[in-house]
């Protein structure tokens, strides 16, 4: 509606006259509404459209996440307990020396040594370094030095099960540059945890130790070298315990 505004001219008072609009301007206006409304829907659809894509985006890519997450400690649990490298056997890069501190000792003591790994290559090389004797007979990757002992005629049994450990991280690892050498202490007689060599009868023993491992440590962002060195045979005596000692 529309109107116009007059004057009564005896009484002076104002009035408004209206008369009905237009239907063309009722047309035009209730277009507009509509055309609003479609935009006001169009934009509501689009935004929940935007929703809907983010939800669905967030819920795939966590399950990829997920995914990729569990091939990754897969991988690595591999790497860890099997190994990656190559087998390659028996290489030269690497040289093990192994020097017993006595050549004798008694039922009970410590069989120590100083084992010296040289790095013979031209190129700076990393290695496992958790340093600790293993029994040869479990195959541990983890542990990279491997231990056989035996006694004539017969191969001394090992007290002790299997360890298995957390996985290695970087500062696990150690590296030799071309032509350095690392000099280890260890006791012979004992393994990892509680495991121990039975030496407690008197006689001759022979250790026979070498390093070898294939966890190459990838997935901690090293490049460890693979491999097994050179095997070193020493003998020790075992004398018997002394009298009152305990």
């Amino acid at each position: 509606m529309c109107g116009m505004i007059s004057i009564h001219p005896s009484s002076g008072r104002v009035y408004q006259q209206l008369r009905p609009r237009s239907s063309e301007t009722t047309d035009k206006e209730q277009d507009e509404s509509r055309r609003q409304g479609k935009r006001r829907s169009s934009r509501l659809g689009l935004i929940l459209l935007i929703l809907v894509v983010a939800v669905v985006t967030g819920i795939l890519t966590g399950n990829w996440l997920a995914d990729a997450r569990a091939v990754l400690d897969e991988r690595r649990r591999v790497d860890e307990h099997l190994g990656l490298g190559e087998r390659t056997g028996l290489t030269g890069e690497i040289a093990l020396l192994v020097d017993p501190m006595k050549l004798a000792v008694r039922a009970g003591e410590p069989v120590k040594v100083n084992l010296t790994l040289t790095n013979k290559g031209k190129e700076p090389v990393t290695l496992n370094g958790w340093f600790t004797p293993a029994s040869a007979e479990f195959e541990s990757n983890q542990l990279p030095f491997k231990v056989i002992v035996s006694a004539p005629g017969r191969r001394v049994v090992y007290r002790g099960d299997p360890v298995l450990f957390p996985p290695h991280t970087k500062k696990d690892f150690v590296t030799l540059g071309a032509g350095e050498s690392k000099v280890i202490a260890m006791d012979l007689s004992r393994g990892p945890g509680s495991g121990r060599w039975d030496l407690s009868a008197p006689g001759v023993y022979k250790f026979e130790v070498w390093y070898e491992t294939y966890l190459t440590g990838r997935y901690v962002g090293v490049n460890a070298w693979t491999g097994m060195t050179n095997h070193v045979i020493v003998q020790v005596t075992v004398r018997p315990r002394e009298v009152g000692a305990p």
